[in-house]
């Protein structure tokens, strides 16, 4: 009886060390999940960044008119054969032209972060950053381009925040939600709450400073900033990409510690044809 004791225990604590070791196995591959689908979600948007601007309107000529392509020359910025680049950047938000897939024809891209209901900037996450590819319309400005259709999506986005919000880290959108377990979402979310505030998007100057946003080409005195087409003005010469990925509710939660990890990517593409 002695000796049968003592086999359970041993047994025991060996089968709970496997059912560990399985548990965190599964908890990293979850992290490894997570990494994979944001890391080829932010390939693709330095890619389509390094192409924004190109051809822009100093290589495709306009009749009658010049460079700039903003608001004070329509016909170029409205030609389906002149990239303009930058046409609207916030911190949920980015448009931007050009020649995406280096075949000639000009594309008008969005990105965009958006909660359950679609709403930009979103009022609560997890959110979903999309993406949207359309040909260039001739004859309609940038800022007008569409309708669109967002094929491209990343899902449980959690990061939402604007530099100078409401608190030390940005503001960003709360975090809603219950665990499989039925926590409370305060309880739940304390742990993973700063990864709320850090916005998806930030631009920078030839300084490497961070520049205010929005910026609209829409809006008269907003070129410069979006073209750099004047060196001596602090202007947007690269983007920053910022996403942290909550792990599914049913599928990703860790059954170590019962909550779902978060996986941080960051990427960064420098707009090479601007001015």
């Amino acid at each position: 009886m002695i000796v049968c004791a003592v086999l359970a225990i041993v047994l025991g604590a060996v089968f709970q060390g496997i059912n560990t070791i399985i548990q965190r196995s599964q908890s990293e591959q979850v992290k490894v999940d997570l990494t994979q689908a944001g890391r080829e979600f932010v390939d693709e948007f330095e890619r389509d960044l390094h192409q924004a601007g190109y051809p822009n309107c100093r290589l495709v000529a306009t009749a009658g008119v010049n460079c700039p392509a903003d608001t004070t020359q329509l016909a170029v910025a409205q030609n389906s054969v002149v990239a303009v680049g930058l046409v609207y950047v916030d911190n949920t938000k980015i448009i931007f032209e050009g020649d995406i897939q280096g075949n000639g024809t000009v594309e008008s891209l969005e990105y965009k972060l958006v909660d359950v209901n679609g709403a930009t900037p979103p009022a609560s996450c997890p959110c979903t950053l999309q993406r949207s590819e359309i040909p260039k319309v001739n004859g309609v400005s940038p800022w007008a381009q569409g309708p669109r259709n967002f094929y491209q999506e990343l899902q449980n986005v959690v990061n939402s925040g604007i530099p100078g919000g409401t608190n030390a880290y940005g503001g960003g959108a709360p975090i809603t939600g219950n665990t499989a377990w039925g926590t409370s979402n305060t309880a739940y979310y304390a742990a993973i709450t700063t990864f709320k505030d850090y916005p998806v998007f930030q631009a920078y100057d030839q300084f490497g400073n961070i520049v205010p946003l929005p910026v609209d080409l829409s809006v008269p005195g907003s070129t410069q900033k979006l073209t750099c087409s004047v060196d001596s003005i602090s202007c947007i010469k690269s983007i920053r990409l910022t996403i942290n990925l909550l792990a599914d509710a049913t599928t990703g939660v860790d059954l170590q510690n019962k909550v779902r990890p978060v996986s941080t990517l960051v990427g960064s593409a420098r707009l090479v044809n601007n001015f």
